[in-house]
C-alpha cells in the first residue's frame, strides 16, 4: 500500500565534492597566511549559495571569521549596496577597528562627506574599507563572501579590486558567486583582473541525472522511482528547481512510498505523460501553500518592494502591527523563504504607523537613534527581509499586479518621507514606482538632495531631472536646477553639468530669484568647465562672476580663488597673483578655508615660476598644515594640498623631503579623483629619474596612461620613459615615434625633456652634430618663464656634445646660459651644472671634479656620471691616462647602478677616440631571473619582506606608495619564480 511521505531536511551538498575541496584548500592556504580570490560561477539556481553556505559551515578547522553579503538587482545603482552588510556583523563590535567601522557606516549614510564629488567620496569609502580589513586580517584570517556578484554595484566591485591587493600580504579570502550573465563592463574588467592574478575558478554546472536523483533521495529519505526520476529531468540538473519541485509535489500530496521502498510520483498527477503537472511557479507556490494567507500577502508585498526590505519600513508601509510582521518573518525564515539578516546601517523606524499630525522634525533624532529600551534583540523588528533566492522573490512579486507594485512603492516612499527615512531607499521607491513628484515630494527632494547626491548620485540626477518643470515656483525650480548641476558634478558628469548650468543661467525665471542662486550656478559652471580641462571657458565664467555688483563676499572669495587657479593654468602669472591675493583677503574676512587654500595653491606656483622657491615652499607647507589639521579635508577638493611643496622641494635639491610629499600628492589624487594626477605622477617620475631610481620612475610613468590630465603633462610621461629607454640601450623606435608634446602649460614647462629625448636618439644614430643643433635651437626658442625648471637639465649633455663635436663658441654660449640659470636659483645642482659647463670651456679638471661632487651631494647620480665622463675626456685629452681611467671608472659605476648600458658604451667609445683603452671587467647587464636580477630597490623591498613587514610598513619606511611596493613585490616573485612572501624570506635565507 502506498503512503504519503514528508521529506527530511537535506543535510549535505550533492555532486559538489570537487568544488568544496577547491574552496577548502584555499581556506587552508588563507589560514596559513596567504589569501586569495575564489570565483564561483553558474546559472541561477545551480547551487552557488548552497555551496557557499556549506563552505562556511566547513570552516571550523580553518577558523576564519566570516562576513557575508549578497548583491541584488534593485540596488545595483546604490553605491556599496553589495558590501554594506560586511560592516554589519555583531562580532565586529569587539574588534580594535570597530571605531573605523562606525565611521565607515556614517560615511555610507552620507555623513561627513567632503565636497570632492562621487569619485572622492567613493575612494574615501574604499580606502576606509581597505584599512578596516587590513587591520582585521592582522589578528587572524578573514573570509569575505559576496553572493549574486553579477548584480553588484560598480563601487562595491572597485572595493573588491582594492581588497584583492591585500590578499598577497594578508590572510584574506574573497569569494564571489555570480552568474555568467548579466555582466557589466566594471564586473568584466574586475574578473579579467582577478583571473589574470590567479584567482581560483569554481564553475558550477548542472547536476548529472545520478546526482539529481541523489539530491531527491537525500530530500525524501528514499530513492526516487522511475516516474519521479523522469520528472526530475525537467529541472535540467538545477538543484534549486529540483528542491522546489520535490517539496512542492510532496506538499501537494503527489508523492507516495511504493512497496519496494521507492518514492514515486502518483499517476494521477502525470497522466500518461511523465511530465510536471504544473509550472515551476505553481510548484513553488504549492510548496508555500501551508503558510497563512496573510503571510503570503505580506511576502508578496515585500517582494514587490525589493530583494531586501527593512521590517520596520514594511510595518510602516503596510500600516500593520509590528507583531504581525514579526510573525511573518519568523514563519518565512523557518520555511527557508527568507534568510535571517540584520543590517545595522539601516535607520530603525517606529513600531507604529505615523499619525496624521506627525511632524518629521519632532522625533528625527529618536528615529535615527538606538532602538527603544523595550526593544528585544531576539525580535525580528529590526531585521532585513532578504529572500533566500531571487527566483522565490520573483514568484511572490509576480502575484502583485504591476500597477499595484508601483502604487505600493509610491506609498512606501511617502511613508518614509513622513518619518525622515533613509533618503536612498526613498529615492529607490520613487524611481521604481515611476512616481512624478508632487509638491510634498519636491519639498522632500530639495531638503534631502545634498545627502542623496552623496549616497546615490545617479538616483539624485534622475529625480532632480524629473522634478524640474513640476513646480510653478521660480525659486524652487532654480534651486532644483542648481542641485542637478551639483549632482552631475558629484557623479563625475562634468559635461552634462556644464550644459545644465548654462541652461539654468539662460532661463528668464532666474531673474526673479535671489542673486545668490545665480552666483552659485556660475561657480558650479566654472568648476564643470575646469573638470573638463576647458580652462579658458572656466576663466571667462569667473571673470564675469566677480564683475557682478550683487556678488556677496563669500561667493566672490571662491570665484576669485577659481580665477587664480584658471589664470595660473593659462600662464597669466600677474592675473593669478592678483586674484589669489583678493581670494585670500576675502576668505579671511568670511572665515572660509576654501578660497584661502586656492589662493595659497596659486600663489605657491606663482612664486615657483618667479624662482622664489623658499616663498613657494612656505606657502605649500602652510597648505599641507591646514589640510592635515582639518582631518576630513573638507574644502580641499578643488586643488591638491601637497603639490606646491613637492615641486618646490624638487627644485631646491631636497629629494628625500620631496619624495614623501609627491607620493602624498599622488595618493591624494587617487582618493579624491582629481584632475591633476598626471602632473603629480610626472613630477614623482621625474624625481625618481634625476635621483637614478629608473625602475621606480618607469613604474610611476606607466600609471599616467589613461589618467586625468588637464594640464598637458600626459605627453611628457612617455617622453621621459623614452629617455630612460635610450640611456639603457632599450629604445627600438624612431625619431618620429617619440610622441609630440601637447600645447599646454605642463608640456611647455617640460619641453626640454622632449628635446633631450630627440637629441639622444639622434646621437645613438651617429648624428651628434644634429643632436646639438636641435638642442641649441630649442634653447634659443624656449620661453624661460616656463622651461627654466627643466632647461638646465639638458645643459650638461649639450656641453658634452659641444666638446665632442668641436664647437667652442656653442660651448661658451651654453656655459653662459648655465651660469644665468644658477643666478636665478642658487641650488647645488644648478651650481654643479654651471661648473661642468665652465669646466669644459676652460678644460679645468678641478671645476669638473667639484661639479661631480656637487651633483652627488644633490642626489643626482646620472649627472654626477656625466661630470665624471667629461672629466675623463678632459684628462685623456691632456694625456693624464691614469686619472682619466679613474674618472671613467666612477662614471661607469654610476651608470651601472641605473643599468644605463648605452651611457656606458657612449662614454667608453668617446674615451677610445681620445686614445684611452678601457676594457670591460665582466658583464654589467643583470640576468633576467634569480636574486642577481633584482634591482637595488627590489633588493631593499625583499629585505623588508624577510623581516615580516607589510606593504604599508615598507611603503612608510621607503617613502613609496603602497602600489609601488606591491609592484616591486610582484616583480620579485616573478624574477625568483616564487608564489608567496613567505617563500621570499626562505629563499633569502638560503641565498645568504
Amino acid at each position: 500500500m502506498a503512503n504519503s511521505i514528508h521529506p527530511p531536511p537535506v543535510s549535505r551538498i550533492v555532486g559538489r565534492g570537487q568544488q568544496l575541496t577547491a574552496i577548502a584548500d584555499q581556506l587552508v592556504r588563507t589560514s596559513a597566511g596567504h589569501g586569495g580570490i575564489v570565483l564561483v560561477d553558474g546559472e541561477p539556481g545551480v547551487g552557488k549559495t548552497s555551496l557557499l553556505d556549506e563552505a562556511v559551515r566547513g570552516t571550523g578547522h580553518a577558523q576564519p571569521r566570516v562576513l557575508t553579503s549578497a548583491a541584488n538587482e534593485l540596488e545595483r545603482r546604490m553605491p556599496f549596496g553589495a558590501i554594506r552588510s560586511w560592516l554589519s556583523a555583531d562580532w565586529l563590535a569587539g574588534e580594535a577597528a570597530y571605531r573605523v567601522v562606525e565611521r565607515a557606516r556614517a560615511l555610507l549614510r552620507g555623513e561627513g562627506a567632503g565636497d570632492g564629488g562621487a569619485i572622492a567620496w567613493e575612494i574615501s569609502v574604499v580606502d576606509m574599507i581597505v584599512g578596516i580589513f587590513e587591520s582585521l586580517c592582522a589578528t587572524g584570517p578573514i573570509l569575505l563572501i559576496m553572493d549574486d556578484a553579477h548584480w553588484a554595484d560598480p563601487s562595491s566591485l572597485r572595493a573588491v579590486a582594492r581588497l584583492h591587493e591585500l590578499t598577497d600580504e594578508f590572510p584574506l579570502l574573497i569569494v564571489l558567486a555570480l552568474r555568467p550573465l548579466p555582466q557589466t563592463d566594471t564586473l568584466t574588467d574586475l574578473l579579467d583582473q582577478l583571473t589574470a592574478a590567479g584567482a581560483t575558478r569554481v564553475p558550477l554546472g548542472p547536476l548529472t541525472d545520478r546526482d539529481s536523483a541523489d539530491l531527491a533521495t537525500d530530500m525524501l529519505g528514499a530513492p526516487a522511482g522511475p516516474v519521479l526520476a523522469r520528472a526530475l529531468t525537467w529541472a535540467a540538473g538545477n538543484p534549486l528547481f529540483i528542491t522546489e519541485l520535490v517539496t512542492g509535489m510532496q506538499q501537494a500530496g503527489q508523492l507516495t512510498v511504493e512497496q519496494d521502498g521507492t518514492v514515486e510520483l502518483g499517476t494521477a498527477a502525470v497522466g500518461d505523460d511523465p511530465r510536471l503537472p504544473a509550472s515551476l511557479t505553481e510548484a513553488i507556490l504549492r510548496r508555500l501553500d501551508y503558510l497563512p494567507t496573510n503571510a503570503r500577502r505580506v511576502l508578496s508585498l515585500a517582494a514587490a518592494l525589493g530583494v531586501s526590505v527593512d521590517a520596520g519600513e514594511l510595518t510602516a508601509v503596510l500600516g500593520a502591527e509590528a507583531d504581525e510582521i514579526d510573525t511573518v518573518v519568523s514563519l518565512a525564515t523557518e520555511a527557508r523563504v527568507l534568510s535571517p539578516s540584520r543590517d545595522r546601517l539601516a535607520h530603525p523606524l517606529p513600531d507604529h504607523h505615523p499619525s496624521p499630525d506627525h511632524h518629521p522634525s519632532s522625533n528625527r533624532d529618536a528615529i535615527l537613534a538606538h532602538p527603544s529600551p523595550d526593544h528585544h534583540p531576539s525580535s525580528n523588528r529590526d531585521a532585513i527581509l532578504t529572500f533566500r533566492h531571487d527566483l522565490i522573490r520573483r514568484v511572490f512579486a509576480a502575484q502583485v499586479p504591476k500597477v499595484t507594485q508601483e502604487s505600493l512603492q509610491s506609498h512606501a516612499a511617502q511613508i518614509l518621507m513622513g518619518v525622515d527615512g533613509p533618503v536612498e531607499r526613498i529615492a529607490q521607491y520613487l524611481i521604481s514606482g515611476g512616481v512624478r513628484l508632487d509638491p510634498n515630494g519636491i519639498s522632500w527632494l530639495m531638503k534631502s538632495a545634498n545627502r542623496l547626491i552623496i549616497c546615490a548620485p545617479e538616483n539624485a540626477v534622475r529625480l532632480l531631472s524629473d522634478a524640474i518643470g513640476s513646480t510653478a515656483d521660480a525659486k524652487s525650480e532654480t534651486l532644483l536646477r542648481l542641485l542637478l548641476v551639483r549632482a552631475l558634478l558629484w557623479d563625475g558628469r562634468a559635461g552634462e553639468a556644464e550644459n545644465a548650468a548654462r541652461e539654468a543661467l539662460e532661463r528668464r525665471e532666474l531673474h526673479g530669484v535671489p542673486g545668490q542662486y545665480r552666483n552659485v550656478l556660475l561657480l558650479l559652471l566654472s568648476m564643470a568647465c575646469m573638470a573638463q580641462g576647458k580652462v579658458q571657458a572656466a576663466q571667462d565664467v569667473s571673470i564675469g562672476a566677480v564683475r557682478e555688483l550683487s556678488i556677496p563676499p563669500n561667493l566672490e572669495a571662491r570665484h576669485q580663488g577659481m580665477l587664480a587657479l584658471e589664470s595660473l593654468l593659462l600662464e597669466n602669472v600677474p592675473a593669478a597673483e592678483r586674484a589669489a591675493e583678493r581670494a585670500q583677503t576675502l576668505g579671511g574676512e568670511v572665515s572660509d578655508p576654501v578660497p584661502i587654500g586656492m589662493a595659497q595653491f596659486a600663489l605657491g606656483f606663482v612664486r615657483f615660476y618667479q624662482c622664489r622657491l623658499d616663498e613657494g615652499l612656505y606657502l605649500g607647507d602652510n597648505l599641507i598644515q591646514q589640510y592635515e589639521s582639518q582631518g576630513s579635508g573638507e574644502g580641499f577638493s578643488y586643488f591638491n594640498p601637497y603639490t606646491v611643496s613637492g615641486y618646490n622641494l624638487t627644485q631646491l635639491d631636497r629629494p628625500a623631503a620631496a619624495e614623501p610629499i609627491l607620493t602624498a600628492a599622488v595618493d591624494y589624487e587617487d582618493r579624491n579623483g582629481g584632475t591633476m594626477q598626471t602632473a603629480n605622477l610626472v613630477a614623482l617620475g621625474l624625481l625618481y629619474f634625476i635621483t637614478g631610481r629608473w625602475d621606480e620612475a618607469s613604474a610611476v610613468l606607466t600609471r599616467c596612461v589613461g589618467t586625468a590630465d588637464v594640464l598637458g603633462f600626459a605627453s611628457i610621461a612617455p617622453t621621459l620613459a623614452t629617455v630612460i629607454a635610450i640611456c639603457r640601450g632599450m629604445f627600438t623606435g624612431t625619431p618620429e615615434s617619440i610622441p609630440e608634446l601637447a600645447d599646454d602649460i605642463g608640456a611647455r614647462t617640460s619641453a626640454p625633456i622632449h628635446a633631450h629625448a630627440q637629441a639622444l636618439d639622434l646621437e645613438t644614430r651617429g648624428r651628434p652634430a644634429e643632436a646639438l643643433d636641435l638642442l641649441m635651437r630649442h634653447c634659443a626658442e624656449a620661453e624661460s618663464q616656463w622651461s627654466d625648471f627643466s632647461l638646465y637639465y639638458i645643459y650638461p649633455d649639450m656641453a658634452r656634445l659641444a666638446m665632442l663635436t668641436g664647437r667652442p663658441a656653442d660651448l661658451r654660449t651654453i656655459a653662459d646660459d648655465a651660469r644665468t640659470a644658477q643666478a636665478r636659483i642658487a641650488t647645488p645642482s644648478r651650481r654643479a651644472t654651471a661648473l661642468l659647463c665652465t669646466g669644459l670651456v676652460a678644460r679645468d679638471p678641478v671645476l669638473l671634479n667639484e661639479s661631480a661632487e656637487l651633483f652627488t651631494a644633490a642626489g643626482r647620480p646620472m649627472y654626477a656620471g656625466l661630470a665624471y665622463e667629461n672629466l675623463a675626456a678632459v684628462q685623456a685629452e691632456a694625456g693624464q691616462t691614469a686619472s682619466a681611467r679613474t674618472a671613467l671608472d666612477a662614471a661607469v659605476d654610476l651608470y651601472s647602478g641605473m643599468e644605463a648600458e648605452w651611457l656606458i658604451a657612449r662614454a667608453e667609445a668617446w674615451l677610445r677616440r681620445l686614445g684611452l683603452r678601457y676594457g670591460r671587467r665582466g658583464p654589467r647587464k643583470r640576468p633576467k631571473t634569480g636574486w642577481a636580477a633584482l634591482t637595488p630597490s627590489e633588493l631593499r623591498v625583499a629585505e623588508f619582506v624577510t623581516r615580516g613587514m607589510s606593504n604599508s610598513q615598507i611603503a612608510t619606511r621607503m617613502m613609496l606608495s603602497r602600489r609601488t611596493v606591491q609592484t616591486h613585490v610582484s616583480s620579485i616573485l616573478t624574477k625568483l619564480d616564487l608564489d608567496s612572501r613567505v617563500q621570499i624570506a626562505l629563499s633569502r635565507a638560503r641565498e645568504a
